[in-house]
């Protein structure tokens, strides 16, 4: 954990976290100062991204690949701060990657780059973060209800019920739900489910493997078995599976899973047995 709070992971070339874009709820402003990126469902259809690129919430893992250089800082907006920053909805970005001069018109894109451009890394950061703060408090795009009530949803980890929301509300559950997904993009379980993964990802991120067992009731599933199926269908195969590195030379029958993912290491083979176990997740 970095000085501000925050999760910061230093990846390989072929962690899987470099390679992939993970469901999300938040709306990502990258600025990519090196090679070109390119993503899509798969390898054979993905296409290059344009240098400054918003994100929409996620709700789908797609390929990522990002050259053999990589320059780019971004920031994260909550889906209810999108209407200020972006002069759209959420709603209109799930799951998509718009060039950023779509929204905001070709010389207020240039003028970011520019601006940018000879700064050093947190000095970048910072300018980038400034940038929509100011954005989206002129136009005071923030949806209150839509904040309030997805920061609920995410301090809660997910537990809680759509009912329990509507009560809190004053109306019923219908009237919650479609102002949630206005001010959101998803629906409010949608929403719940997407949260509760980001927080699994980061408890998988900082555990030892044969501790992973146990992370299921810490992070809001029922079992094992219930949060390997979400898992599988977020991002696209189970966990022992999805945090191998992607090296296309790489054997699996010799990878050693224990410790955290980041900590696996290609070694000699282990006895079945063992293996087993290791790939149980």
């Amino acid at each position: 954990m970095n000085g501000d709070g925050n999760y910061e992971y230093w990846l390989e070339r072929s962690d899987p976290l470099v390679n992939t874009i993970l469901p999300g709820t938040g709306v990502s402003l990258v600025v990519n100062f090196g090679e070109r990126w390119a993503a899509g469902r798969s390898l054979a259809t993905s296409a290059m991204l344009p240098r400054l690129a918003v994100f929409g919430p996620v709700t789908q893992a797609r390929i990522l690949r990002v050259g053999t250089q990589v320059q780019a800082v971004g920031a994260v907006l909550l889906p209810p701060q999108t209407l200020g920053a972006f002069g759209v909805p959420p709603s209109q970005l799930v799951d998509q990657i718009v060039l950023l001069e779509d929204l905001w018109g070709r010389s207020n894109r240039e003028r970011l780059f520019e601006s940018l451009s000879p700064l050093q890394l947190r000095q970048r950061l910072s300018t980038l973060g400034r940038t929509l703060v100011v954005r989206t408090e002129r136009l005071d795009g923030c949806d209150h209800f839509g904040h309030i009530a997805s920061r609920f949803i995410t301090v809660r980890q997910a537990r809680v019920s759509i009912e329990e929301m509507a009560n809190r509300y004053g109306v019923n559950r219908q009237q919650f739900a479609r102002k949630f997904s206005a001010a959101t993009g998803m629906t409010p379980k949608l929403f719940a489910r997407v949260t509760r993964f980001q927080t699994l990802v980061q408890a998988l991120l900082s555990s030892e493997v044969s501790e992973w067992a146990s992370v299921a009731p810490d992070v809001g599933y029922y079992d094992q078995a219930h949060m390997i199926n979400d898992f599988r269908e977020f991002a696209g195969s189970a966990p022992t599976v999805f945090f191998q590195p992607h090296d296309e030379t790489a054997d699996t029958r010799t990878l050693q899973l224990r410790g955290r993912p980041s900590e696996w290491r290609r070694s000699e083979p282990e006895p079945d047995s063992e293996r087993r176990v290791a790939r149980k997740f």
